[in-house]
């Protein structure tokens, strides 16, 4: 144990140094306001609470919920079965598969991002190879794309690792009992794998509730999600403050996710 702890030690501090000072930096931005990047002017005030009723940054937040909300849905209802299937499946080697999925992670984020733009583009890659017509760039459904499968493994991976470690005794009893399949997965394996689930919404959610790629390449700032919102504070405006407080308001609903996490799993039967 005091091995451990010694080695823990420059983790602490890097976390320390990279985590905990930012995040008291965007506190104490969060109360102040100052022109540009001239801080020294800066004053405390709480006029920056007061502009989180801009109806811009509302519209902005529940559209990210909305879509942040559907696209994890939708990798919910694919990755469970996909998990499953690979779980269940009789191959030898099931990490192949499981590295064939993880593979385009391994590219860019930009560089799928483009590709998919490509094919959404009514003059793009199909059009031009195919003849097919596609033309829903710079709309919601091009969001949702974009984050389902830019996301959609980190639903993929926490299901099939609890799947991994449930007791096949357990659906063994089940099936002994008289339980069909059908009845074995709704009473055993769906329960056990709640955990995975659970992880897999979480994995899912946050980042596409947070980020700002997806939507500013599938539609050209055409939709703005609060990540955008956050971006073009800190880039554009140099409002360091009000930028801050909507990065902290998010850095809070991070941690209370990350506590669920931990509540659910509390065995250690998840990724995480």
């Amino acid at each position: 144990m005091k091995k451990f702890s010694a080695l823990s030690k420059p983790y602490a501090v890097w976390m320390f140094i990279l985590v905990v000072i930012p995040i008291i930096f965007m506190i104490v931005l969060s109360f102040l306001e100052f022109s540009g990047l001239n801080i020294r002017s800066a004053k405390f005030t709480l006029d920056n609470f007061s502009l989180l009723n801009n109806a811009t940054y509302i519209k902005a937040f529940l559209k990210s919920m909305e879509y942040s909300l559907i696209a994890t849905v939708i990798c919910l209802l694919l990755g469970y079965p996909i998990a499953y299937i690979i779980h269940s499946s009789n191959v030898t080697n099931k990490y192949l598969i499981l590295l064939i999925i993880i593979l385009p992670m391994w590219s860019n984020m930009l560089l799928r991002l483009k590709a998919l733009q490509l094919i959404s583009l009514p003059e793009g890659f199909f059009k031009e190879t195919f003849g097919i017509r596609f033309d829903f760039y710079g709309t919601g459904f091009a969001v949702i794309l974009g984050m389902v499968l830019m996301y959609l493994p980190f639903m993929i991976f926490p299901i099939y690792t609890v799947l991994e470690k449930i007791d096949p005794s357990l659906l063994e009893a089940s099936q002994d009992l008289g339980a069909n399949h059908f009845k074995t997965f709704l009473k055993v394996t769906l329960p056990l794998s709640l955990k995975g689930v659970t992880s897999g919404v979480i994995m899912v959610f946050l980042p596409c509730a947070m980020g700002f790629t997806v939507s500013q390449i599938m539609t050209g700032g055409k939709i703005q999600l609060i990540g955008n919102i956050i971006e073009r504070l800190f880039k554009n405006s140099l409002n360091y403050s009000l930028g801050s407080l909507i990065s902290l308001i998010i850095i809070i609903l991070v941690i209370g996710s990350l506590y669920i996490i931990s509540r659910v799993d509390e065995e250690g039967e998840t990724l995480l």
